[in-house]
């Protein structure tokens, strides 16, 4: 995502609160695009269009974070994968080749959404007749949707469109708000997600057709898609367990401390899921200041490092490997302050925040709890993401996995025991050791670099 920062900071020395506010909402749409707009979308179609919903309001909230909650669940690891396979064709200058592959794993993505979706469908037996078949495809619309957004994800962060792709992102909640007004009054809450979807898959069209004038494909094929899950199998297995982590805590309280919706699945448990959905926001800033400072500074003294490991003595080999180490270590401690900054501000106004939103209904002090583990959450996800830089994937696996195991055990041990009063500590536990062993193990490996590098030669 490099590229992104220096497109961004180029946009932000032009100066002005334009500019601001163009790499603001820029960062915002490329780091948590669909995340961002869904929460705002819920939260506004909740506050203004709660009328149309229908009486079956947990259905329809609880088919839209589902959908999201196993669209990661289900195919994160693979966003991995196809993201690697795709950075290197667009390296070699593969374009339509690059174009191809989404094509073809849209395809075969959308085809496993729509099966997974329609058999879960089938299983929600709240609506009967014709509002039964309408919920159906609608859900099904909704999950291929959000799976395919994901993977335009990884393209749009390759334009330079940025206020374009906003305003389709805008547009599909606009359109997502009025299908839930307009659809909602006659075919009540089933009408009212088929609005919501169509919204959605306004979006993905929208953003397809924008990615395919910048790579278009030559057909369709998976060549040599498929051998990278072997070759990289330690970073498909870091997007499972680091997706899997991420929601252990949402899915156990759901589980075991939620409230049943009548004829589905769902699970609500609003104390819990209302402050980690407005906390997980708080992320964004944090993000954007990521790719625009702290990724771009490693990045130019990774690339000076590399540059000159076949050109250099060893003396100054050693100097830029310690200028990158230098770089890594000051990027983290000033990630940590500006986020650790944001993150106390937020908790100082989170009774505030309380009030005027949620009519002091959220709970304070679980919000809190959850801000901080979002702050190592955010240390963990950019430890990983130099991992990734550096190739050391067996060692980001073994963070994820850690962050996955520590979140997983101590949730069931609070909700087993009912301990409501720890609610948000597993998360924030779990993400905070989980980022010291990523750090430890980044900090170690980075030494050896050059001759973990030369050694990667030799074996090839």
């Amino acid at each position: 995502m490099a590229g992104i920062g220096f497109e961004l900071q180029r946009v932000l020395r032009r100066g002005g609160i334009g500019s601001f506010f163009k790499v603001v909402l820029a960062g915002s749409i490329v780091v948590a695009g669909p995340w961002l707009l869904t929460i705002l979308g819920i939260f506004f179609i909740g506050k203004y269009a709660e009328t149309s919903i229908g009486a079956l309001r947990n259905v329809f909230t609880g088919s839209i974070v589902y959908s999201y909650a196993f669209s990661l669940i289900l195919f994160g690891g693979t966003h991995y994968i196809f993201t690697r396979f795709v950075a290197d064709l667009i390296y070699e200058e593969k374009r339509r080749e690059a174009g191809s592959a989404l094509l073809s794993f849209s395809l075969l993505i959308g085809i496993l959404a729509a099966l997974i979706s329609g058999v879960a469908s089938l299983r929600i037996t709240t609506f009967s007749g014709s509002e039964q078949f309408t919920y159906r495809i609608a859900l099904i619309l909704l999950f291929v949707s959000i799976n395919l957004t994901w993977l335009l994800m990884i393209f749009i962060s390759l334009l330079k469109k940025y206020m374009a792709i906003f305003s389709l992102y805008l547009i599909g909640m606009v359109i997502s708000f009025l299908g839930v007004k307009l659809l909602g009054i006659p075919l009540k809450t089933s009408g009212a997600l088929l609005g919501y979807s169509i919204g959605q898959t306004f979006i993905v069209i929208a953003l397809y057709l924008l990615v395919s004038m910048e790579y278009k494909p030559n057909g369709l094929g998976f060549k040599g898609l498929f051998s990278y899950i072997g070759r990289y199998k330690f970073l498909l297995l870091t997007g499972i367990f680091y997706y899997w982590g991420m929601w252990a805590d949402k899915i156990v309280f759901k589980i075991f401390m939620g409230n049943p919706v009548p004829g589905t699945f769902f699970q609500i448990f609003d104390y819990y899921d209302i402050p980690v959905y407005i906390a997980n926001l708080t992320i964004i800033p944090g993000m954007i200041y990521y790719i625009i400072v702290t990724e771009i500074d490693f990045y130019i003294s990774l690339k000076d490092f590399l540059k000159g490991l076949h050109e250099n003595t060893y003396t100054k080999i050693q100097k830029k490997k310690y200028a990158m180490i230098n770089s890594v270590k000051t990027g983290i401690r000033e990630q940590g302050f500006f986020q650790g900054t944001f993150t106390a501000a937020i908790a100082l106004l989170a009774g505030g925040i309380s009030e005027y939103l949620f009519s002091g209904t959220m709970a304070v002090g679980v919000f809190r709890i959850v801000l901080v583990g979002v702050f190592f959450h955010l240390t963990l996800l950019i430890l990983i993401i130099y991992l990734f830089y550096l190739e050391f994937y067996l060692y980001a696996f073994i963070s994820a996995l850690l962050f996955f195991i520590i979140n997983l055990s101590l949730s069931l041990v609070i909700a087993l025991t009912a301990s409501v009063s720890f609610l948000g500590y597993s998360y924030m536990i779990a993400s905070c050791i989980s980022a010291i062993v990523a750090a430890v193990l980044l900090m170690v490996s980075i030494k050896s670099i050059d001759r973990e590098l030369y050694a990667r030669q030799s074996g090839s």
